[in-house]
């Protein structure tokens, strides 16, 4: 009886794991390193390594290739505290983040609604997305002619009566409001294809049971739609932070007429360009212009790191 009691309990004690378990799963982590090694070597090679030459030469002197580097430690540094351009630069891309983000994503998100209940919202959807696949140089110039002081906007203004709105879009004080305004309209396309992805898989019983409840179409975008999408939410405002600080081709297309962009309009790319390679006179100052890389790199960790902290949520499962 207690040879049948040993078994039994036997039978019904757990197993214990194979001693080799854990050798078993070093190797099948040893598994990925092939795998994974060739696009670590590429990505550490050609982003990585620059950034890190970028960061050493940003305390050097340096005109570029045949130039001997000198060192300055923060010299750069200090140049840009006391640079008003730089300052200029600085405040307008903090301007482009903040303010264009908030015109993007309000206007996202009420084009959001309206084409979840449109429709032929597909199309639609294809319609917003085009002038984000369009050249941003071929539209910063079609823009700029139809803004121009006799250009189309202008002459519609003018022939509707509206005599009093028309002005000189393109003029050096107004100039970076009207870049703006074109940022959000070629922007906006792309985080509503994004948005409406998440919208999209939220099920339709939540808005059926939100409409007997009584609830309108804010209070159903409030506590369904938002709180559903948020994760979604979250990765398009750390893109659009990344994006906005990079802006270039639209800025530098609208704005520069062969000659540097007039300093209202400049963004911190704008004025790095300037700095190292463009302008009529270009300085060729690449320590100095590496030194307002750094700067754009820090400023990009720190707002996602902030955004990233200020969005977090627990995810919702449905």
């Amino acid at each position: 009886m207690s040879t049948l009691t040993t078994l039994a309990r036997n039978r019904l004690r757990p197993k214990a794991a194979p001693r080799d378990m854990g050798a078993l799963a070093r190797q099948q982590r040893g598994i990925h390193v092939p795998f994974v090694a060739p696009a670590l070597l590429v990505y550490l090679a050609l982003f990585v390594a620059p950034a890190l030459v970028g960061v050493y030469v940003s305390f050097q002197r340096w005109r570029g290739t045949g130039d001997r580097m000198e060192p300055v430690g923060l010299a750069n540094y200090r140049r840009l505290l006391s640079d008003d351009v730089f300052r200029t630069a600085f405040r307008n891309t903090l301007e482009i983040v903040v303010l264009c983000g908030i015109g993007i994503f309000v206007l996202a998100f009420a084009v959001t609604v309206l084409l979840r209940q449109m429709r032929g919202r597909k199309t639609l959807r294809s319609l917003l997305f085009f002038p984000h696949i369009v050249s941003p140089i071929a539209i910063s110039v079609a823009l700029g002619l139809l803004l121009a002081p006799d250009g189309l906007v202008n002459a519609a203004l003018r022939a509707t009566g509206l005599d009093a709105l028309a002005t000189n879009w393109l003029a050096p004080d107004q100039i970076f409001r009207t870049i703006m305004v074109g940022i959000v309209w070629v922007t906006t396309g792309f985080y509503v294809i994004l948005l409406m992805a998440g919208v999209d898989r939220i099920p339709p019983y939540y808005y059926e049971e939100s409409e007997l409840a009584g609830a309108n179409e804010f209070q159903k975008f409030w506590h369904v739609t938002l709180p559903l999408t948020w994760d979604v939410v979250s990765v398009a405002a750390v893109l659009w932070v990344i994006n906005s600080i990079k802006i270039f081709e639209f800025i530098y297309a609208f704005s520069g007429t062969g000659d540097a962009p007039p300093v209202g309009s400049r963004t911190l790319t704008i004025q790095q360009f300037l700095v190292s390679t463009g302008g009529r006179n270009p300085s060729y100052e690449l320590g100095y212009a590496c030194a307002m890389g750094v700067v754009m790199v820090v400023l990009i960790v720190l707002l996602v790191a902030l955004l990233r902290r200020v969005m977090r949520r627990d995810p919702i499962q449905f």
